[in-house]
């Protein structure tokens, strides 16, 4: 049964907002900081003090391997940190982190596990930077992959980083254990360091031309999200996000939509100051979430249940209109906007499923609704 209920915001001890601001993110609350030029570690003094919950993680899949899987599936190595998809390829991170494998997407969509190896120093996260070429973060280190495989690199200061995000202008924003958002330029020169976080999950950027083409935060141990401007580290008012959120997707519209894993729910925000648009349940629990921004789905992973679930969102409301069972333990999930086709990545059991989705069923004016 669908509802809709309206989420009060957070309390937090310091709030800062600015009217008009257009950003995405995935953060708590606090005063705006100063910009500075330091390094980041997991005991920031400026992380605010407030309550928090116990992170949520993703559902256990049932054990064993899963029955059935649709579309072709690949091995990859067990462990597999991240999957990202740019253009014709697919990477995967491989268990130590200091190996991309990079999967040609017309070899995935015929089952083949064709591929090759980037060394890279190690890495903790990747994400795609356009036409075949990926940006990965891990301890004191930025790395760019070219769509020939080529590896540039830079130091950084941050130790512990936890989330990755990459602007249309080609700033890299990076997240941190304690608490922080450093903005980088194309180059790996360091812009700005912004504090205030409990943590520093998730970064969603939306895309230019949207309601304010935001950066948002994710943090899992206050359950919210928090935008925040990039240029000045000023922060938009924090909302709840229920009772453990977990991960979060922007789509070209400028929603927010994020996985509340613990109390098994899809949430949707949108605006500039944002505000709840939905709320939606789930089972199975919900957590990879990507939005198809050309055929108007968000996709959503169910972990307990190995599942993908696709839903319309043309009415303002969740419509669900197809499901595919998947590989087990379905942690990632990445979706084509051009062809429609799903990649999902289950780390346990070192398996990458390709699922051609067919014809679209979304309607083409999936806005943000009532």
């Amino acid at each position: 049964m669908e509802y809709m209920r309206a989420l009060s915001p957070l309390r937090p001890v310091h709030r800062f907002h600015k009217r008009g601001l257009r950003t995405v993110g995935v953060a708590a609350l606090t005063t705006a900081l100063a910009v500075a030029v330091v390094g980041c570690s997991s005991s920031d003094d400026s992380r605010p003090d407030v309550p928090t919950v116990t992170p949520a993680t993703a559902s256990p899949a049932p054990a064993g391997p899963a029955a059935a899987p649709a579309g072709q599936v690949v091995a990859v190595p067990r462990g597999a940190r991240a999957l990202a998809q740019s253009g014709p390829t697919v990477a995967v991170l491989g268990t130590a982190g200091t190996e991309v494998l990079r999967l040609p997407t017309a070899s995935l969509a015929r089952g083949d596990g064709a591929h090759s190896t980037v060394r890279t120093p190690a890495l903790l996260d990747l994400i795609p930077a356009g036409d075949g070429s990926f940006v990965g973060v891990g301890p004191s280190i930025l790395v760019a992959i070219d769509a020939n495989g080529q590896v540039r690199s830079a130091p950084t200061t941050i130790t512990e980083p936890t989330a990755l995000a990459r602007t249309a202008d080609g700033r890299v924003v990076v997240g941190t254990a304690g608490g922080r958002v450093v903005v980088y330029d194309k180059d790996f020169r360091q812009l700005h360091d912004f504090g205030g976080f409990v943590g520093v999950d998730e970064l969603t950027v939306g895309l230019p031309g949207t309601d304010g083409e935001q950066v948002v935060v994710l943090d899992r141990a206050q359950s919210s999200v928090t935008p925040i401007d990039l240029d000045n580290g000023d922060l938009g008012p924090a909302l709840r996000a229920g009772n453990g959120a977990t991960n979060a997707t922007a789509d070209h519209f400028g929603r927010v939509l994020v996985a509340n894993t613990r109390d098994g729910e899809i949430l949707g925000f949108f605006g500039s100051p944002m505000i709840m648009r939905f709320r939606y349940p789930v089972a199975g629990g919900p957590f990879a979430v990507d939005y198809d921004d050309t055929h108007e789905l968000l996709w959503v992973s169910t972990t307990g249940n190995n599942k993908v679930v696709a839903y319309a969102l043309a009415s303002g409301e969740p419509r669900r209109v197809r499901e595919f069972a998947t590989v087990a333990q379905p942690d990632h999930l990445v979706v084509d906007d051009t062809s429609g086709a799903l990649y999902v990545l289950s780390s346990r059991d070192g398996q990458l499923q390709t699922i051609p989705t067919g014809a679209p069923l979304g309607t083409g004016a999936g806005g943000p609704g009532a």
